[in-house]
């Protein structure tokens, strides 16, 4: 019975014209949008909520003090890194003045010129 149910059902839909089949119902699309933005606004939440886990974490380490030094100094040599490629965009170019930087940090003596070029090829 219930197939011939179903099979009635499905000739009526068939018959109707598409204007005639679901009208459009701003409840039911108001329903969907609050639906959207519950599941974002859900997966947001559960971030936030493993970022605070991981935070807890961190914070329960025993070498917490030195993590935050190593992390302090890191930002500092970043922000001078950044802020000589910006002085030494102007004046120099900026890998030639690493270069230098390190070697004059390892204490390496080469054969180059003070004025900076480099020599020429040995014959």
């Amino acid at each position: 019975m219930t197939g011939q149910a179903q099979d009635q059902s499905h000739q009526t839909q068939q018959t109707q014209s598409p204007s005639q089949q679901t009208p459009w119902n701003p409840f039911a699309t108001l329903e969907q949008v609050g639906l959207l933005a519950l599941g974002a606004v859900d997966l947001a939440l559960d971030q936030v909520r493993r970022a605070a886990d991981r935070g807890q974490g961190v914070a329960s380490r025993s070498d917490l003090r030195e993590l935050v030094a190593d992390g302090v100094q890191d930002l500092k040599v970043r922000g001078e890194l950044a802020s000589k490629r910006v002085i030494a965009a102007d004046s120099e170019n900026y890998l030639e003045l690493m270069a230098h930087r390190a070697i004059a940090r390892n204490g390496i003596t080469g054969s180059a010129p003070a004025d900076g070029k480099a020599a020429p090829p040995r014959a």
